[in-house]
């Protein structure tokens, strides 16, 4: 049980018993504490959104079953009624049970210390504004065909279709620039932000991902159209 939140929330809120407390951006600094790649982690924070860059790190370094606590993960874990024991995990025991390969160790070290204030998130709100007064976003869509079919798209031009499950494999449909002004959005945030981390790893320090997904952008009443048929 990995807890990625910062030591201050734990010592305010408290932490599920039995977690590892490694907050997210020192995590890179800490692979001794992490168990073997083949045991399973699952990985919590305030509200879901750091855990989920947090198991897609660990899936590129090594470690095969990792899972992210959702349903607002520790807030939704508390409101729940689940227990919480008070205060900070006690100190954490290295387990020196994985070693992933060094450079690609370092250089995810980098990415997580690297993460901006926001943790990359940017909301509905925000996000229509810009769209309405840049046409330089670069927008990403990682649903599948299905769901744009059936519930639209962002109504804005420059954006592509790259659905979660064939990213990689569809690297050469990414942006050309590494400074690319990028948002990547889904139905709830949730894949976007697996896409967001990816894209950070590759070099694409400017990318984002849209809290509240496409459902969000939607019940606001933000503009939406059809999707281009595939």
């Amino acid at each position: 049980l990995l807890d990625v939140r910062n030591v201050d929330e734990a010592e305010e809120n408290g932490h599920i018993e039995g977690a590892y407390l490694i907050p997210l951006r020192e995590l890179g600094e800490n692979y001794e504490m992490l168990p073997s790649f083949d045991t399973q982690v699952v990985s919590y924070c305030g509200s879901g959104w750091r855990c989920t860059i947090a198991m897609t790190a660990m899936g590129a370094l090594g470690w095969e079953d990792v899972l992210s606590l959702k349903e607002d993960s520790f807030s939704g874990w508390v409101e729940a009624g689940y227990p919480v024991i008070d205060g900070t995990p006690p100190d954490n025991v290295p387990l020196n049970a994985a070693a992933p390969d060094p450079v690609l160790g370092d250089h995810m070290a980098a990415v997580l210390a690297g993460i901006p204030d926001g943790w990359g998130g940017v909301s509905v709100d925000d996000l229509a504004t810009e769209l309405a007064e840049s046409a330089d976003i670069i927008l990403i869509d990682v649903r599948t065909a299905e769901e744009r079919a059936e519930n639209g798209v962002i109504d804005y031009e420059n954006q592509l279709a790259i659905p979660l499950e064939d990213f990689i494999a569809m690297k050469s449909d990414w942006p050309a620039e590494l400074d690319a002004e990028i948002v990547v959005y889904c139905g709830s945030g949730h894949r976007s932000t697996m896409a967001m981390t990816i894209l950070w790893s590759y070099g694409f320090e400017n990318a984002r991902s849209m809290k509240g997904g496409f459902a969000d952008y939607l019940e606001a009443g933000y503009p939406i159209t059809e999707a281009v048929a595939e």
